[in-house]
């Protein structure tokens, strides 16, 4: 099938981001149908989608395989030589296919060992589901593929939730991340693990060996685990979720983590920040990992607000020369935004800091040189004075 695409769509595509949205399309095809594009530049392979206002979904800057089967086992063989490339795909847990970054929009697959997860976002995606599962597995070697459709985005478009197994019987595995075992299971949020942290939680060791270390937003244990592999002397977990907490309990007892060293907190993080701030308990190295506070552009303005309330509370709750990762992965609030409100911070905090690392997610989360709005994630690590 071929359809007219304008040039100024080809060039946003090919430079930005790989979909083509209604407005720049004359034809039509079947949902899921491969579509090439004659353009400036050369051929275009897409798949045709009707998902809000985007039509094409671009996989290839050449001319179609036979069949979209065919397309989709090129596409993960290229994202699969990619983490070859850059040693993501030796590690237990990575991302295979970081929609967009891959070329492959629309769609997250993340590998756990022998367990691989997939989130779709498209109408396409979703009809060539099972099609995508085989495949992954054919790549990937997983016993189970499953699916965890239920991310915000794809509710925004008007899509429905759709969960569950698709490939074998395995809902939770255990992975190792550079020595620390996690245990991964689809009942949780995301895929499972937040895989883009994955190299910041091994970077934060190297500074926690000794310390009494506060992980905030802890989740199912992330950096407060890797600290205690490190040898901090005390950890404290502080989390909302029953469920992450269970987990994380479970993952120290996996470890085999002292569990003397440790505090497991389930308290709503302000109150529990006020608290400490009045008796005057303060950290040695801490990680404040917040969820997105910022998850549209039209929530901009509060979120940047709930981001200097946390970092100013991290900054007047550090030892002097301790160590603070502050994290963000709202897509909207851009690293010039993020450095700028840990400076206000340090200013309304009167404290003075230092910014030693900045970081974004790990090398899994691959993305094209002009799809700068995939670099949501940012890490910064500071000295406080």
């Amino acid at each position: 099938m071929k359809v007219e695409v304008t040039s100024e769509a080809i060039r946003k595509a090919k430079l930005v981001g790989p979909v083509i949205y209604q407005k720049h399309v004359k034809g039509k095809a079947e949902v899921g149908e491969l579509v090439e594009v004659e353009g400036e530049g050369g051929k275009l392979c897409a798949l045709w989608d009707e998902t809000g206002p985007v039509r094409l979904r671009v996989l290839f800057w050449h001319e179609c395989p036979g069949s979209v089967e065919d397309a989709i086992r090129e596409a993960l063989i290229r994202a699969y030589r990619t983490r070859e490339a850059n040693g993501s795909a030796s590690w237990e847990a990575y991302r295979l296919v970081n929609s967009d970054g891959d070329s492959f929009p629309g769609l997250i697959v993340d590998v756990y060992k022998d367990l691989a997860v997939l989130q779709s976002s498209s109408l396409a995606i979703d009809k060539h589901i099972m099609t995508i599962a085989k495949i992954v597995k054919d790549v990937t070697g997983a016993e189970a593929v499953a699916e965890k459709s239920s991310q915000r985005v794809r509710a925004k478009v008007g899509l429905p939730p759709r969960e569950g197994l698709l490939i074998g019987n395995k809902k939770e595995t255990v992975v190792d991340e550079e020595g620390v075992k996690f245990k991964v299971s689809i009942e949780g949020q995301k895929t499972g693990l937040y895989l883009d942290q994955r190299e910041n939680r091994v970077y934060a060791e190297r500074f926690s060996s000794g310390s009494k270390f506060l992980d905030a937003f802890s989740y199912t244990g992330g950096f407060g685990l890797h600290a205690l592999k490190a040898g901090a002397r005390e950890v404290t977990f502080v989390d909302e979720d029953p469920w992450a907490l269970r987990v994380l309990r479970e993952n120290l007892r996996l470890n085999n983590f002292d569990e003397g060293k440790v505090r497991v907190v389930r308290e709503d993080i302000w109150s529990y920040l006020r608290a400490r701030l009045k008796r005057r308990e303060t950290t040695e190295v801490a990680s404040y990992d917040p969820p997105a506070f910022i998850p549209t552009k039209e929530k901009l303005e509060e979120g940047m607000r709930d981001y200097m309330r946390l970092y100013v509370y991290a900054l007047k709750l550090a030892d002097p020369s301790s160590v603070v990762m502050l994290s963000s992965c709202s897509q909207p609030f851009t690293r010039d935004m993020f450095l700028w409100t840990i400076a206000k911070a340090s200013y309304f905090s009167n404290r003075e800091s230092r910014v030693f690392a900045v970081r974004g997610a790990s090398r899994d989360h691959v993305f094209p040189p002009g799809s700068t709005y995939m670099e949501y994630l940012k890490f910064a690590a500071l000295s406080v004075f």
